[in-house]
């Protein structure tokens, strides 16, 4: 599997999750804490201009690019189930890019309660950029990785995964 920008947002999403908790009790992990900070800021700012122009902000660019990256999610649930987004802000945000013309949201086929996300043909070419941008950003971050080092940088997280999954069933809970 390729080392992409989903896999360096999902490092993300578990170090700050994890991690926090721990801080005041393994100081060790401060470079790590330090790179999440770092790569948040810098993959933020590559979106700036991009932003201003569109009117858009930083959660619904990563709305718009979660769901072109994720074709099989497709609803406000899961975007608030991967990111660990809250449901009212991911709501909100869905809200506003409809009004923009950007999303389409439709009842499911099999649910009627439940609402799938589209884009509009009005979409695409932001979205092609936006997906341009991150894709120019994740190669400024991993470029000074060899393909072997970044494929195992993706191999410990999935490994560290699997072990949280398995925590988390052993006690009755799922994610």
């Amino acid at each position: 599997m390729p080392y992409n920008t989903l896999t360096i947002s999902s490092l993300t999403v578990i170090i700050i999750t994890v991690l926090k908790q721990t801080l005041c009790e393994v100081s060790h992990l401060i470079p790590v804490l330090a790179f999440v900070q770092h790569y948040k800021k810098f993959y933020t700012s590559q979106f700036e201009s991009a932003a201003v122009r569109h009117g858009l902000n930083q959660l619904e660019i990563d709305i718009l690019l979660f769901l072109h990256n994720n074709p099989d999610c497709r609803t406000a649930s899961d975007i608030c189930r991967y990111r660990g987004l809250a449901k009212s802000n991911v709501s909100k945000a869905v809200e506003h890019l409809r009004t923009m013309g950007l999303l389409t949201v439709s009842p499911a086929a099999d649910n009627r309660r439940q609402r799938m996300l589209g884009f509009t043909d009005a979409a695409a070419p932001l979205v092609q950029e936006l997906h341009a941008i991150q894709q120019a950003a994740t190669a400024a971050v991993t470029a000074d990785l060899t393909p072997a080092e970044a494929q195992a940088m993706q191999d410990y997280m999935a490994r560290m995964d699997a072990t949280l999954c398995r925590r988390l069933a052993e006690k009755g809970e799922t994610l």
